[in-house]
């Protein structure tokens, strides 16, 4: 019984290090939406936990847009939702 609370205990561990570690590498970096790549799908605004990104129209075309840059923590978690590669992380300015 003792070595199913240790191993629980062991992943949860793993689990909440790398998270911290994830969090901490991409501190300095930002998502960075390319306008002519987005297609308007909305995958990555449904994946974006932090509530950074949002949907706008320019020129009769709809597309993601960031609208709070310092909320963004660049988890990168909307990076595999996207399959136009519209996304990408940038250093923050």
């Amino acid at each position: 019984m003792n070595v199913v609370y240790i191993s629980t205990g062991i992943v949860l561990l793993l689990w909440f290090s790398g998270n911290l570690y994830r969090k901490h590498k991409n501190r300095n970096k930002v998502i960075y939406i390319d306008k002519d790549e987005c297609t308007g799908c909305g995958r990555c605004i449904k994946r974006c936990t932090r509530r950074v990104l949002e949907m706008v129209e320019n020129n009769a075309k709809i597309h993601a847009a960031v609208k709070c840059p310092d909320k963004c923590t660049a988890c990168g978690d909307c990076l595999p939702k996207c399959k136009f590669n519209a996304l990408k992380l940038i250093e923050r300015k």
